[in-house]
């Protein structure tokens, strides 16, 4: 699995993130639509990444009366293995490097801050 993320272009990610939120198989056409809602996408470049991500073996696709496509990765998979491979790359692997740029460089909000303690807090509950 941490090959197709690492191959996954950020083009390639869009059409993911669709399949992902529809978590449905869907046909070429409702692909295209679903990203023109914000966007325009013409329909040979969806074909294409479609076929990018075929051949690199991250949507499986189904014949019925036309192609059916959907994702061989879940959301949760790609981001583990994205966020690895960011610590890894960037932080040599150290969780705790992420953590306190995130915190020394106000990237993280009050918010953000609050959510986390409170997350951190359920996790440690459940451990026990």
């Amino acid at each position: 699995m941490q090959n197709i993320a690492d191959k996954v272009s950020e083009a390639e990610l869009e059409i993911l993130k669709v399949l992902w939120a529809n978590d449905r198989p869907m046909t070429d056409r409702q692909i295209r639509d679903a990203l023109n809602e914000g966007s325009d996408w013409k329909a040979t470049t969806i074909q294409t990444l479609i076929k990018r991500l075929l051949d690199k073996s991250a949507l499986f696709r189904e014949k019925k009366d036309v192609f059916y496509y959907s994702s061989a990765v879940s959301r949760e998979e790609f981001e583990k293995s994205r966020t690895e491979d960011f610590i890894g790359k960037v932080f040599g692997g150290n969780a705790k490097g992420l953590l306190s740029t995130l915190l020394n460089n106000d990237i993280l909000s009050k918010a953000d801050m609050n959510d986390l303690k409170n997350y951190w807090q359920e996790m440690r509950t459940q451990d026990e």
